[in-house]
């Protein structure tokens, strides 16, 4: 969740004088909130890059020690919950594109030794199977630096995502903003306030976490299209484009699988 890297640089932030994740971000784990009120014990297991967020944690850097990870575990007493992380298809999907042989044979591979695990479970398990996002091949990547004319309202470099992109606009500025990128991205992202974004629920429903203010501009533009921004400046290149990727608004991101097997 939090790289602990400069954001345009990439380069390395080292000695944080606090722990931002428990200090600012400051939420109760998924597992945490499962163990406390059902008494099930849970377990994660994710690649060995990822941040640990349960007591339970076992890194698994494929399907196959996801798969030899689950027949161990629920082999032992007590009900469980267990979350098992794959970063493909998503890997794949990034860097060959969502037509690609590469992320097809991946596909139904990891289908053929899902449906033997669910053969080897014991009875009373419940298998979910889900992704967090679909993706969107890409075919047009823009960089704002050739705009100078949208560079001229901004305060700070935009951020966030290359298809889910804030901007903080020069209060005295909003109207030529609002002209000058829709003159050019009206067919490609949809633009709105802040308050626009957070009335319509995009990140969710709930109290508003106190550092969404600091995080979000003033302003927020989301892919509607196969079209990104560049999140880049004069002094930092933005990042290689993927052949494709996700968090924009089409029906191929927003739309994921809920397969629920029963025994």
């Amino acid at each position: 969740m939090l790289s602990h890297k400069e954001s345009y640089k990439r380069d390395s932030l080292e000695g944080a004088s606090i722990d931002v994740f428990e200090s600012v971000v400051n939420y109760i784990p998924i597992f945490e909130q499962i163990e406390n009120s059902s008494g099930t014990i849970a377990y994660e297991m994710t690649p060995s890059y990822s941040d640990k967020r349960a007591k339970r944690s076992i890194r698994a850097d494929s399907l196959d020690e996801i798969i030899e990870n689950i027949k161990m575990i629920v082999n032992m007493p007590n009900d469980k919950f267990i979350l098992g992380y794959s970063d493909n298809p998503d890997g794949l999907l990034h860097k060959y594109g969502t037509d690609s042989e590469e992320a097809k044979e991946l596909i139904l591979e990891a289908e053929n030794k899902i449906e033997k695990l669910y053969h080897e479970l014991p009875e009373d398990t419940l298998v979910i199977i889900s992704a967090d996002h679909g993706h969107k091949n890409i075919n047009k990547a823009y960089t704002l630096l050739d705009y100078p004319e949208i560079q001229e309202c901004l305060i700070l470099p935009p951020s966030l995502e290359s298809r889910t992109v804030s901007f903080w606009v020069k209060e005295e500025m909003k109207k030529e903003f609002e002209e000058r990128f829709n003159k050019i991205f009206k067919d490609e992202f949809w633009l709105m306030t802040k308050e626009e974004f957070l009335e319509k629920h995009f990140l969710g429903y709930g109290n508003k976490h106190p550092k969404i203010d600091d995080f979000i501009g003033n302003y927020v533009a989301l892919s509607i299209s196969d079209s990104i921004i560049r999140l880049e400046t004069f002094l930092a290149e933005g990042k290689k484009v993927k052949k494709s990727t996700h968090c924009g608004l089409t029906k191929d991101e927003m739309e994921v699988p809920v397969i629920v097997l029963e025994k």
